[in-house]
């Protein structure tokens, strides 16, 4: 368990955000020199890079940023026509094809309040990955299909690049999406 530095709360090992107040929860600062260590002769080169706890992944902070091409090359279906779409989910080995709607919402199942996504994660281990109830949306315009995250806590990455919230980024057949630390390949027929 992490505790965050901020409100006190406690959130599962590896994640990045706080799931009570969403501030981040690593640790920026760098860990100690070693005693005994004579010191290197210094280069003039400033040290910059940070401390990442052992088995941490660095979330990207490029958001303003555009997402680079689909890690398949230029797609082989035009978006725009595009009827079906495949989620491929390799931590559960689960397929889901869904016919390509006006929206289609991502997240977690909430029978409490009636909310239940059209790809549903809770199953993947969403709610251990970060996955938000609310998470995101794959929605049809006159552009072609598009991902939009709907200020998730723990934020939604498309080919490794996390986007910001509420801004549409179009996706292609091939394209890696990441809810939170859940990784989603995507297809388009």
């Amino acid at each position: 368990m992490v505790t965050c530095k901020e409100c006190g709360a406690t959130s599962p090992a590896g994640s990045l955000f706080c799931e009570e107040c969403g501030a981040f929860l690593l640790d920026r600062e760098m860990p100690a020199e070693p005693a005994g260590l004579e010191a290197a002769p210094s280069t003039g080169l400033a040290r910059t890079i940070d401390y990442l706890p052992q088995n941490e992944t660095p979330f990207y902070d490029e958001a303003d940023m555009t997402p680079p091409p689909s890690l398949l090359g230029q797609s082989m279906v035009d978006t725009a026509s595009a009827q079906q779409i495949t989620f491929v989910i390799p931590i559960s080995g689960r397929r889901l094809s869904l016919k390509i709607s006006d929206e289609i919402r991502v997240g977690r199942a909430d029978p409490a309040h009636g909310y239940y996504p059209e790809l549903d994660l809770t199953h993947d281990g969403g709610a251990q990955k970060g996955v938000s109830r609310v998470h995101a949306a794959v929605r049809r315009s006159n552009r072609g299909v598009l991902l939009v995250d709907l200020t998730s806590t723990n934020g939604t990455s498309l080919n490794n690049f996390r986007i910001p919230p509420e801004l549409p980024y179009p996706i292609r057949s091939g394209d890696e999406i990441r809810f939170g630390r859940l990784l989603v390949h995507v297809f388009l027929d």
